[in-house]
């Protein structure tokens, strides 16, 4: 008796546990203007810069493609399911991680802020964390 109870109860903490787990959309963070640091302090060439990002964006399974206006468009693909896009700006001094578009993300706006499935912004700051990771090595 005691583990049919038990069960039910199980069951039931289950069906409770689910929508109370659901991740609500939040603000999307962008990083606009973010500096090269490299260790051997020198200015690097942009194809350098350029370099680096693809490096680190491969480090964590995103695909870069270059775009006609010069800029890098980095891909994120998780479980066949979700997909956030990104555009990189950079320069010798500087490059920018800026939200792009985002498939089966939980896109929307809210009090006129666009926001966006949490985890979005954690896949962004891992990105943004493995550039600087290959930045420094220069």
């Amino acid at each position: 008796m005691k583990s049919k109870f038990f069960a039910g109860l199980i069951l039931a903490m289950a069906f409770v546990a689910g929508p109370a787990s659901a991740r609500w959309p939040m603000p999307i963070v962008n990083y606009p203007d973010i500096p090269v640091v490299t260790s051997s302090g020198a200015v690097p060439s942009a194809a350098r810069v350029k370099q680096a990002i693809q490096a680190g964006a491969t480090a964590k399974n995103w695909t870069v493609a270059q775009q006609a206006d010069g800029k890098l468009q980095a891909t994120l693909k998780v479980r066949g399911k979700h997909t956030v896009i990104v555009q990189i700006a950079y320069t010798p001094e500087k490059y920018s991680l800026i939200y792009q578009d985002s498939i089966d993300m939980d896109y929307g706006q809210r009090n006129g802020e666009p926001v966006i499935h949490p985890f979005y912004n954690k896949w962004v700051a891992d990105l943004k964390e493995s550039i600087r990771g290959e930045l420094v090595k220069i």
